[in-house]
């Protein structure tokens, strides 16, 4: 997973019973990634069109553990897909410790439904907050909960 002078990983998660398009349908809403994601209590468009390269989505949660501040990302959209059920972020500022720290969602159609990728690049971040392992451990269970979050809300 992590090499020295950069941390890449992909984690997968299905989403059984639910088409690769209804689940892209939901992904490719990106202003929405706080309707499923547990560390985002809110998302909003700052710029751009969403859908569009170059918009960027603000995310804010709860402050990180031994902070006060509320975590915010501002993530911008470099690359996108509908056709093959993919898009790519960057975050481009945060109060959270990425750097450099891109990130690809992916929607893979299976016999049984469908699964969700996540996978990730990012040059190594300083200790304390995170660690190879953590963030691996981060997108690992963002990505679960994810399509736990659609699969309820696509089966209601």
């Amino acid at each position: 997973m992590a090499a020295e002078d950069k941390w890449e990983g992909k984690v997968s998660a299905k989403v059984p019973g639910v088409s690769a398009d209804k689940v892209w349908a939901v992904l490719d809403k990106y202003a929405n990634v706080s309707n499923y994601l547990p560390s985002i209590d809110t998302s909003t468009i700052e710029s751009g069109e969403s859908g569009k390269l170059g918009c960027v989505r603000l995310c804010s949660g709860p402050p990180i553990p031994g902070g006060q501040d509320r975590s915010f990302t501002y993530e911008k959209l470099v690359a996108y897909d509908p056709a093959e059920r993919t898009l790519s972020y960057e975050v481009v500022e945060n109060n959270i410790g990425f750097k450099d720290f891109v990130a690809t969602h992916k929607v893979l159609s299976e016999e049984d439904g469908s699964t969700i990728e996540w996978s990730f690049v990012t040059p190594p971040m300083p200790p304390p907050h995170w660690t190879a392992e953590k963030v691996m451990g981060y997108i690992g269970y963002s990505v679960n909960h994810m399509a736990q979050k659609i699969a309820e809300e696509l089966k209601a």
